[in-house]
């Protein structure tokens, strides 16, 4: 930092040293005595004025506020008509007065820029009389020259400007890097205009001072005032609206609701922070996407139909694929009109109701439970009763008849149906009414050894090996119906498995939950059934019921805990249950 002011001051110094050389070299002072006395002080003087002014009334250019200060051309003009050293005594006499009555900038920095300019008029005086131009009034024939001392008063700027920000810059300054990032020829584009229209305004202050000096410099201060307050008024108008603009934009940021608008006539589009975040989309991408081939849109077509066309709509539902989940939008679209309630163009609400309607789904399956239980509940005792009997005299002709005669009767066939319809009733049953639970301390890892330990493995189709990794985690639970969940689990996944696999009970204890995963290396379950599996009835299998998983929710939701499929591949599937920690 000490070595940057260092080299700032060298430099500044340096600069003042040049500027005063070039100041001396030219007897500025012997040109202010013969200015005064002589008829021409008045207009000497009404030359100081008007840079005063210029200085004052800045013409200031949207969008980025750019002063454009006029003092430039009438220097310019100044060294074309009367040439170096009188220019150089505008310039000196401007720089004392902005010592003495701006003192807003320390007075160091008004020397330095009276240095600077110094520096530029001299360059741009000494390249015009280089290249043949003469000193009076403005001569078409000297264009060409006009218009080089001009790009040298430009370029003279840049550099020195160029390095006092080099010398106070606190970071590393590296020039080759802002010529490939072209930061330095956008930097100049965006100012060349600005010396183009310098360039102009002392052509014409040339021209009004050949035809009537007093009267047309009078004029020319005259129209720059106004064309500074004609700026000044619309820069401001454009901050406003701007600001107004930045102000709404921030308004429809904070909503939670995404929108889309779409100006029917510039195709412009934009979207709110929310809209970006469901949609997962650029502007740049929906504007792509709206104006692309509509065929080549293979997900979501009936989201961008609704988008692309003209169509009013009030809350239809749009399934929305987001990568691997599939949101469920509210989407309402309306006209926006001008005020002479001409349409102008589109505004596309998008609500995520994916929450809610899982929701809902949920409210829906549960009163879907409720309603079927009942008519399980008296369907099932119905049922059994009959099927106690008949099962009794199928049991005694099977005791009673020969091997041969059993055969021919095919009657343990039929007990082996009747077994099958009890266990959908007594499924039936506890779907419809699953009992009280009676929570007690139990750990699930006790629960679950227990189960493994009395499962026959002749049960299992194929070639099975069961393992676990879980932790002494107490928890409030009925060991019974926990049982049952664990049972039909394993049991779903052992009938995924073809021929040998293993499947992998393992646990999880976060902050304030203990999740229970369980994985299989089996087939895996169909991506079509995925979001429906816990749909009673709903199976994949010959001999299924389609009650267990539906049994298996109904028992975790009454612990309040949560039931899910965690993953599903042609590798395997991963159910994971959710429980809660009991109360420290």
């Amino acid at each position: 930092m000490k070595a940057s002011m260092k080299t700032t001051k060298s430099y500044i110094l340096i600069t003042l040293v040049l500027a005063g050389s070039l100041f001396y070299l030219h007897n500025v002072h012997s040109t202010f005595l013969e200015i005064a006395n002589s008829p021409g002080w008045l207009l000497t003087i009404l030359l100081v004025c008007s840079i005063v002014l210029a200085n004052q009334h800045m013409v200031i250019l949207p969008p980025y506020g750019n002063a454009l200060s006029m003092d430039s051309s009438i220097y310019l003009a100044s060294v074309f008509i009367f040439g170096l050293e009188i220019t150089l005594v505008l310039l000196f006499l401007n720089s004392i007065y902005e010592i003495i009555f701006q003192r807003k900038s320390i007075w160091w920095k008004h020397v330095f820029n009276f240095a600077m300019y110094t520096m530029m008029i001299s360059g741009s005086y000494y390249l015009f009389v280089f290249l043949g131009g003469e000193e009076g009034y403005i001569n078409a024939m000297s264009s060409f020259a006009y218009l080089l001392s001009l790009i040298g008063y430009f370029l003279i700027n840049v550099i020195l400007m160029g390095i006092y920000f080099w010398t106070t810059s606190s970071s590393s300054f590296n020039l080759l890097e802002l010529i490939y990032n072209n930061s330095i020829i956008k930097s100049l584009v965006e100012v060349l205009p600005n010396y183009i229209v310098t360039l102009a305004l002392a052509f014409v202050l040339g021209i009004l001072l050949e035809a009537q000096p007093i009267f047309g410099l009078v004029l020319f201060v005259l129209l720059m005032i106004l064309l500074s307050l004609s700026f000044k008024k619309h820069f401001n108008l454009f901050e406003n609206v701007s600001n107004d603009r930045t102000y709404r934009e921030q308004i429809m940021n904070s909503v939670l609701v995404g929108i889309v608008t779409i100006d029917e006539k510039s195709t412009d589009i934009s979207l709110n922070s929310s809209a970006i975040s469901l949609l997962d989309v650029t502007q740049e991408k929906l504007k792509e996407i709206m104006l692309g081939n509509f065929s080549e849109q293979s997900e979501n077509k009936e989201f961008w139909r609704i988008l692309r066309s003209k169509e009013v709509v009030q809350n239809i539902k749009v399934s929305y694929k987001k990568g691997p989940k599939t949101l469920v939008l509210l989407v309402s679209q309306s006209e926006l009109k001008n005020n002479s309630n001409e349409v102008i163009g589109r505004v596309c609400q998008l609500n995520d109701i994916t929450e809610r309607h899982q929701l809902e789904k949920r409210m829906h399956q549960s009163e879907k439970l409720a309603a079927v239980g009942e008519l399980f509940a008296g369907a099932a005792h119905e049922i059994r009763n009959p099927l106690t009997v008949i099962q009794g005299f199928l049991t005694l002709m099977k005791n009673t008849f020969s091997e041969k005669e059993n055969s021919r009767y095919h009657v343990p066939f039929m007990l082996n149906e009747l077994d099958r319809i009890n266990t959908i009733a007594e499924e039936m049953l506890m779907l419809a009414k699953p009992g009280e639970i009676k929570l007690e301390q139990a750990f699930i890892k006790d629960i679950i050894e227990e189960i493994i330990h009395n499962y026959n493995p002749s049960t299992f189709k194929h070639d099975i090996q069961i393992e676990t990794d879980l932790d002494d985690t107490q928890l409030l639970l009925d060991p019974k119906q926990i049982k049952q969940v664990m049972y039909n689990l394993i049991r779903n996944s052992s009938e995924a498995v073809v021929e040998r696999g293993t499947i992998l009970i393992y646990s999880k204890k976060l902050q304030d939950t203990y999740q229970l995963y369980i994985r299989d290396t089996g087939t895996g379950i169909p991506t079509d059934i995925q979001q429906v599996i816990f749909d009673p009835f709903l199976t994949d299998k010959d001999n299924g019921t389609g009650l267990g998983l539906s049994i298996v929710q109904r028992i975790i939701e009454n612990h309040k805990g949560k039931v899910e499929l965690f993953s599903s591949s042609e590798s395997g599937t991963t159910f994971l249950i959710t429980l809660p920690l009991p109360p420290k």
